[in-house]
Order: C-alpha cells, then sequence, then structure tokens
C-alpha cells in the first residue's frame, strides 16, 4: 500500500452560516409553520404513512418519491409515456386507492383537445382531457383495489397531443404537457393482515412498499449496550435492508418493556439468549443446548401484523450463528416457524454479497450485464440503456480503451441521416451512421471509447437511436410502421486493465459504492460509536443498513466498538458532538467564510480529522465529514455526528434517504431534515491510497498541476545537464593530466 499526501489544507466543514443556527421547537399550526426556511426549495415530498381511526392505514406515495429523477414529469412529442412503479406487500389487504394528478398541456394545443390516458398493471383506468388553462387542473382518478397487486405496480401515463388538424410535426416544441409530480400522488388505503409465514418465506415477507417493514425495533439484552449487541444490531439490520432492496425502515432499539403501544407498527428482531428473552421466548427456545443455535418467526405479541425475529443461542459463538444464518440470502431456512441449526450447519467465514461491481480487463456480454434483445419498432427514436458498476478504486490507464462489440440490425427505408449515438454518463462519445437504404444485420460492429469516460462506482451507457424516413413536401404521408432497430443481448463490453488506486476523501465514492465500507474490499474497516446509548446504537444501524445495501452485504469482518481509539483501518465513527469533540475540526466557519484545518506541529498541512477542539453548536443540522486519520497513515475516517442523541438518530434517517444520500460529494456535506438544505463542502487537501504505474502516477500528477509538472521536469533536466557537464569535465581533466 502506497500513500502519497497532497499539501493543502481541508476547507472548514460549514459553508453556509444559517444552517448552524438552532431552531427553537414549536408547535406547529400550519404546513408553511414547520417549513425549513434554509431549505432553498418548499417542496420535499416524502411517503407518508398514517394509521386511522377505524384500524386502516393510509399510504400516500407523491409520484416525486417514486421515480429516480427530480422535478416534474415532461411528456413531449405528438406520443409520449411514462411508466411509475410503486410497491404493495404481501400484508396489506387493498380497500381502496386513487391517483391525484396536477397537469397542465401547452396552450398551442387549445383547440385540438389533448389527451391523458392511465393505466395500471397493463389494464386502461382513465381518460382525462388536457388542461389548457394558464393554471394547472386536478384530476382524481379512483382504482379498482383489485387492480393493485402484491409486489410492484405499474402506472402509466400516455399523451396523445397535437397542435393542429393539418401539418404537425410529431415533436414540435408545442406537444408538452406537464405533471406536478410534489402534488401528484397515489393513495392506498388497507387493512394489515395476520402475519402468517414461515422462516422459508422470509425474502417474500420482508419486503418494501405499502404495508412493508417501515419501522424496525431490535431487541437486544437490556443495559449498556456492548461490542456484541451493537455488532448483532447491524447484521440484523442488514438482514432487513437487502431484503428490502431500495428501501430503509426506521430503525430503533427495543426494549424487552416496551413491547406495548409503543411496539405498535413495529417489525421486530430479539436477539439474546433464552433468558434474556424469556418474556417473549417462542416454545422451545429454553430447550435450547450448548452452541446451538435458534431462528424464528412468529406474529409480534405488541402487534399481530407484524413479525417477530428471533435469533437467540446460550454462548455468543452461537447468537452469531443465528444472525449469520438471518443476513444470509442465500441460506437455505426451512418450511416452518423455528429451526435449531448446530455450529456446523451455521454459515462461516465472510457471507457473499448480492451484487458485485465488474471487474477491469474483462469481458462482459450484455445479457450478463441484465440488458436483454431490444427492439424499437414504428418509432422515430428510443433509447437502449446499459448499466453496471465498477469498482471505487479503478483507475483505468491512459492508453487502455472500453471495446465495445455491437450485433444489430435495422430495417430497410431509413434516411441516410438516421444515426446510433452512443453516450456514456450523460456525454456523448461515439455515433454509428445506419446508411443502407436496404436495412443491415451487424454482428460485432467494433466500437472503441476513452476509458476517461466511466468512473469509479455507478455507469450509465445510453444508445440513443434516431431513425428518420425520406419525406417531401410539407405535408408528405408520415408512415412509421417501417422503422425498426434491434440490438442484441449477445453484444459485448471489455473493460481495459486497472490500477487500484482512489483520491480520498470522496463523499460521492462513499454514496455511490459504499467505499470504503461496503464489505466487498479485501481490507476490513472498523466502525466506532461514541457512546453506549440506544439513538447513537440505532445511528450506527441505520448507516451500517444503508452501507450494506449498496452490495448487500453483511459486515461479518468488521471490528465494532466504542470510543475514540481508532484502529489501523479505514473507521466510519458515529456520535454526538460531545462524545466525538476530538474528531470535530478544531474551527467551523458560522460566517460562510472557510477556514482551513492545519496539522499541529506539522509543516504541510493535511486531510485529517483533527484532534483540537473548539466549541460549536451544530443546532438541527447533521454534519458528515471524511478526513485522514491522525494516527494512521493512509486510512480514511469518516465522521457522522450531530448535536444531541435524539437530533443525531434523525439526522441518519434523513442522510440515508436517497433524496439526501444521492447528493453527497466532496469532503464534507451538512444538511436537516429537507433534502433541500443539504450543502457541500470540496476538500481543499486529499490523500491517495492504492498503486499505480510509475508512468501513470507522473501522467496523473503532471495533468492536475501542468506548472508544477514543468518546473519539476526542467529541474530535473537542469539537475541531468549539471551532471554531464561535470562528468565532461572531469574527463577532460585527466586527459590533460595524460
Amino acid at each position: 500500500m502506497i500513500t502519497f499526501i497532497r499539501s493543502t489544507a481541508l476547507a472548514a466543514i460549514l459553508a453556509v452560516a444559517p444552517l448552524a443556527v438552532p431552531a427553537q421547537a414549536q408547535q406547529a399550526q400550519s404546513e408553511d409553520a414547520v417549513y425549513d426556511v434554509y431549505a432553498r426549495f418548499r417542496d420535499d415530498p416524502q411517503v407518508a404513512v398514517e394509521r386511522l381511526e377505524n384500524g386502516l392505514w393510509r399510504a400516500r406515495l407523491p409520484l416525486a418519491a417514486l421515480r429516480p429523477e427530480q422535478g416534474a414529469i415532461r411528456l413531449d412529442g405528438a406520443k409520449a409515456s411514462e411508466n411509475i412503479s410503486f410497491a404493495v406487500a404481501p400484508q396489506a389487504d387493498v380497500q381502496s386507492a386513487r391517483v391525484v394528478m396536477r397537469h397542465v398541456s401547452g396552450r398551442a394545443q387549445e383547440d385540438t383537445r389533448p389527451q391523458l390516458r392511465l393505466g395500471l398493471n397493463g389494464r386502461f383506468v382513465a381518460q382525462l382531457d388536457g388542461v389548457t388553462e394558464r393554471a394547472a387542473a386536478v384530476n382524481e382518478i379512483l382504482l379498482d383495489p383489485d387492480s393493485v397487486m402484491s409486489g410492484f405496480n405499474t402506472l402509466r401515463i400516455d399523451a396523445v397531443q397535437r397542435y393542429t388538424y393539418g401539418c404537425q410535426d410529431p415533436a414540435a416544441a408545442e406537444l408538452w404537457t406537464d405533471i406536478d409530480t410534489s402534488r401528484s400522488y397515489v393513495e392506498i388505503t388497507y387493512a394489515r393482515r395476520p402475519f402468517a409465514g414461515s422462516l422459508a418465506d422470509l425474502d417474500a415477507l420482508v419486503t418494501a412498499g405499502v404495508g412493508g417493514v417501515e419501522n424496525l425495533g431490535i431487541l437486544v439484552a437490556d443495559g449498556e449496550m456492548t461490542q456484541e449487541t451493537l455488532r448483532w444490531g447491524t447484521l440484523a439490520s442488514q438482514a432487513v435492508a437487502n431484503r428490502l432492496a431500495y428501501r430503509l425502515p426506521e430503525i430503533t432499539r427495543i426494549h424487552a418493556g416496551d413491547l406495548g403501544d409503543a411496539a405498535i407498527g413495529t417489525d421486530l428482531i430479539a436477539i439474546g439468549t433464552p433468558d434474556q428473552l424469556s418474556g417473549i421466548a417462542p416454545s422451545g427456545l429454553a430447550d435450547l443446548q450448548g452452541d446451538e443455535s435458534w431462528l424464528s418467526i412468529s406474529p409480534s405479541p405488541a402487534d399481530p401484523s407484524r413479525f417477530l425475529i428471533v435469533a437467540a443461542g446460550r454462548t455468543p459463538a452461537a447468537i452469531e450463528g443465528a444472525v449469520r444464518a438471518l443476513g444470509a440470502a442465500s441460506f437455505p431456512l426451512s418450511d416452518t416457524g423455528s429451526v435449531i441449526l448446530s455450529a456446523a450447519e451455521t454459515p462461516a467465514g465472510s457471507i457473499m454479497a448480492k451484487k458485485h461491481p465488474l471487474r477491469p480487463g474483462t469481458k462482459y456480454a450484455f445479457r450478463d450485464l441484465g440488458l436483454v434483445e431490444t427492439s424499437l419498432l414504428g418509432q422515430e427514436r428510443g433509447e437502449i440503456g446499459l448499466d453496471f458498476t465498477l469498482p471505487a478504486d479503478a483507475q483505468f490507464r491512459s492508453k487502455g480503451e472500453v471495446e465495445f462489440s455491437l450485433d444489430f440490425a435495422y430495417g430497410a427505408g431509413l434516411d441516410p441521416s438516421s444515426v446510433v449515438n452512443i453516450l456514456v454518463n450523460g456525454e456523448f462519445q461515439r455515433a454509428i451512421r445506419l446508411t443502407n437504404a436496404d436495412g443491415e444485420v451487424m454482428p460485432g460492429y467494433q466500437l472503441a471509447i476513452s476509458p476517461a469516460a466511466l468512473h469509479p462506482g455507478q455507469n450509465h451507457v445510453a444508445f440513443e437511436v434516431e431513425l428518420s424516413t425520406p419525406s417531401q413536401g410539407e405535408c408528405a404521408s408520415r408512415n412509421l410502421r417501417h422503422l425498426a432497430f434491434v440490438m442484441k443481448d449477445s453484444s459485448t463490453l471489455t473493460l481495459p486493465a486497472a490500477d487500484s488506486f482512489v483520491e480520498l476523501p470522496n463523499l460521492a465514492l462513499l454514496a455511490e459504492s459504499g467505499f470504503p465500507y461496503s464489505g466487498i474490499e479485501g481490507t476490513p474497516f472498523a466502525i466506532r460509536a461514541g457512546d453506549k446509548g440506544d439513538d447513537t446504537a440505532a445511528a450506527v444501524w441505520t448507516m451500517g443498513a444503508r452501507l450494506g445495501q449498496v452490495y448487500g452485504t453483511v459486515f461479518t469482518d468488521s471490528d465494532f466498538g466504542f470510543g475514540l481509539a481508532l484502529p489501523d483501518a479505514h473507521t466510519l465513527v458515529v456520535g454526538t458532538r460531545a462524545a466525538l469533540k476530538g474528531f470535530l475540526p478544531a474551527e467551523v466557519s458560522l460566517t460562510g467564510q472557510s477556514t482551513a484545518l492545519a496539522t499541529r506541529g506539522s509543516d504541510e498541512p493535511q486531510a485529517i480529522i483533527t484532534r483540537d477542539y473548539k466549541s460549536i453548536d451544530l443546532g438541527d443540522n447533521g454534519l458528515l465529514v471524511e478526513g485522514l486519520s491522525p494516527e494512521h497513515a493512509g486510512r480514511l475516517v469518516t465522521v457522522v455526528t450531530a448535536e444531541s442523541p435524539a437530533q443525531l438518530i434523525a439526522s441518519t434517517r434523513s442522510l440515508v434517504r436517497p433524496s439526501h444520500w444521492s447528493q453527497l460529494k466532496g469532503g464534507a456535506a451538512v444538511w436537516r431534515d429537507s433534502a433541500a438544505t443539504v450543502v457541500t463542502q470540496t476538500p481543499a487537501a486529499t490523500f491517495e491510497i492504492g498503486q499505480m504505474r510509475p508512468a501513470e502516477m507522473a501522467r496523473m500528477k503532471s495533468g492536475r498541476s501542468p506548472l508544477r509538472w514543468i518546473i519539476t521536469l526542467g529541474a530535473v533536466l537542469f539537475a541531468l545537464a549539471a551532471i554531464l557537464a561535470f562528468i565532461a569535465r572531469y574527463m577532460r581533466d585527466r586527459m590533460n593530466e595524460k
């Protein structure tokens, strides 16, 4: 492992002064009263679930919370569509459902009656008149409860638009409809079915969506948290989060005495010995012997519509085995309510991740990357997307190339201007012209792009197909049925070789790949809680659940503990400001000006987490900051902190939402509950870990600082010339002596 230090200082964490001002708690009188005045935008839609007086539940799903894209849905062109998916858990017995949609269409369509057609799971639901007034209109569409299925449901919105009954351009700018995703929503009222299922049904029962796992309580032995209970709670949280796949529940610690009204609406996982769990022990748990592990699932005693999972044993090793069996997605569990496992039957070693990034220097078929054979028929334009993940520390070599071998075909009668544009992560790279008027089958079309277009973490390759047909005159017939393009799944992607090298801090890498806390790197990492409180433990479990969810990992090899003694490993530290005062910056700007941090006693400031301390008040803000360990070279320390225990768990729950998590970048971030309050700051100092060829390192350094590289090269040449001159003079003197 080679470590390089850049001699610049880490910028201060808070760049915006108002975010550090504590807010006074007040009784909310209206929606505006609870609005965060520091948010840059008013709308911050989130999925909301409330319990009704008649025992039913109501879930409101804003369309903005169901789409990865931000902002309104824009339907452009004569025929445009949008698919929106939402999940309903098997436990939800849907009583009623509706869609509320706020939309407006371009005024140029005023005399032509644009339409919106809605469908659910392939079935027609409603047809709406487009609204061409200056203001948007709101429609309510009642859904048949029987049409809402368990699992994913797809709401399809089709727009049929025109501005003339004569000759119109189907892609004209006048043809548009906007749907307000913040104030449009799907609302489902449901009853919860009594819980019934076995261990073999875990993957089907532990699901996200309406009626799914919304709150998760971890019940461990009463008293202070220990290193073992902190670890087991993290593994159990990851076992649930990995099955939810894309959402996280609110995770809390539950005490045995709290299994009353406080546990209603909460799914439970109880971890401990038979004696510690005696109040809720299933039948047969007391008979557990030696190193046997117990795993069971049953209705919760506090809420029969929720589950209670018990992972127990008489020894720490036996409890560990039960928790591992729960966390291993591929572990075969019996179709019974409980199972007793011997030590030899429980998973040992590392639990394999569900997903893995691609390996540099390897060829992959599109079918291996999840892209099936895709046809675009009768369409003038369409996109075929390819998504994949690269290792966070992959540094491709400058002379390498990313090679595509494309198997595709296109139909006859296309205009020579037809083309396939290839974009990588939103940036144009290459184009393929479709010029054969008779159509063509192209097996193994070779295409190369620079590896600089790819980046660590998530990558998206888009094949944007633009097909056109010859036309003459203003009102030429527009028959598009002959337009055809097919991309076959036998196409391949070949990645060049890469070095393992990464520059830190980089919160964007943490957000995209969990690096270096994803559980798939070869180097183990550590997790430290600032204190042994319940809220701090819940914050650790929440962060662990989010990081494990990136690749579906379970942190069985991680080192858990308390306090500020840092091990020789990358370390995630979670705690309140008071508990972690030794790891907060020496100075934090409260005036909007950046304040640099320096290592005391060092000539060159470094990107460290300093142990200097100055009293600050984070107020209602959460703070996430990364830097170099003050005790171990080449080790990253990541700190998650807030002002109080209650604020710490609230801030952590906000941080792991996709709306917040996707905004992380730089070396530090500060936020409140609203996603519009997230502020990030670029680190002024970085350090590098990994190994890179000297030539590649020189090339990278020269690219970052050309002037320094020119000066260094000039100095080397000058020194070489001086040495040669000295040698020549020495040889001349020797010859003269002879």
